[in-house]
């Protein structure tokens, strides 16, 4: 009878410990998964990477983030017209199926096309225009001086040998995440519309220095002759009749009035100018 006992008794110790090896195992190869899900969204230093293309930075959201383009975009090397100056010669570039968007520094912005053209030139590089909300997000942190601007800051004030400048020529002008020029140089179109004064289901107020903003940095009140200098005397622009598109960062001389808070919404969609231009996410 002992004889049996100390079998069963050997036998629960055998079992056991081939459970123990099985639970190691399982762990190694967990662990080890686990290390190369890791090797392909960090880097040696803690980086994200992989997450989006070369040209882009990845902006953190409550949804889980995005890519937005690091610099305004421009013309590529593919397009007929490498600075166009009027809607039709933009649209000459997106007719050309070897002309893209592109995301780089040193170049001169493509502006003159309309929010509607913008949202085409965005799709063709298999991207998108960013929300005013993602806009914002990725800006925060972009220093935005009310004087004593120099050609390291955001070009507000013509301070930049060139209006506009070559993208990135503000080396001071880059957000908390890296992305350059979000205040200043050129208005950048962003995906939606104010229509008959609302913004979605929310009502914009009346134009006027920006007094108060939401979580998403949409203007929430404002204040047609008192600057508000914890807001950075940024300035919204708004008409709250028909649909007009949305801009938003100020141009290159929009002064103190041009800032992350900043807001445009007064003309519409198909509205194309010299100092509008955009940049895509993904």
């Amino acid at each position: 009878m002992s004889q049996v006992l100390n079998l069963k008794q050997k036998n629960k110790q055998k079992f056991g410990i081939v459970q123990w090896l099985i639970a190691i195992t399982v762990v190694i190869i967990l662990t080890s998964a686990g290390i190369k899900a890791s090797d392909s969204l960090f880097g040696g230093s803690g980086q994200v990477k992989s997450l989006c293309p070369a040209e882009m930075v990845f902006i953190p959201n409550s949804t889980g983030g995005f890519c937005l383009d690091k610099y305004e975009d421009s013309a590529g090397t593919g397009c007929q017209l490498s600075d166009p100056a009027s809607e039709q010669d933009s649209q000459k570039n997106i007719d050309n199926p070897n002309c893209q968007a592109v995301s780089v520094a040193g170049a001169v912005p493509w502006r003159n096309l309309t929010q509607i053209q913008a949202v085409s030139v965005c799709a063709k590089a298999g991207k998108r225009l960013p929300t005013s909300e993602e806009w914002f997000a990725a800006s925060v942190g972009t220093p935005d001086k009310n004087s004593g601007w120099n050609a390291d800051d955001c070009q507000v004030n013509n301070n930049w040998p060139e209006q506009p400048g070559l993208t990135g020529s503000g080396k001071n002008c880059v957000s908390y995440a890296g992305v350059y020029d979000m205040i200043g140089n050129v208005w950048e179109w962003v995906k939606g519309e104010v229509n008959n004064g609302f913004y979605g289901n929310i009502k914009m107020p009346d134009e006027g220095y920006v007094q108060a903003v939401s979580p998403d940095g949409l203007p929430a009140k404002t204040d047609l002759d008192n600057p508000d200098e914890s807001l950075k005397d940024d300035y919204s622009w708004i008409k709250l009749s028909g649909e007009r598109g949305i801009a938003r960062g100020g141009y290159w001389s929009n002064g103190d009035q041009a800032g992350s808070y900043s807001f445009y919404a007064v003309t519409e969609p198909n509205f194309s100018a010299v100092g509008v231009g955009f940049r895509c996410a993904k």
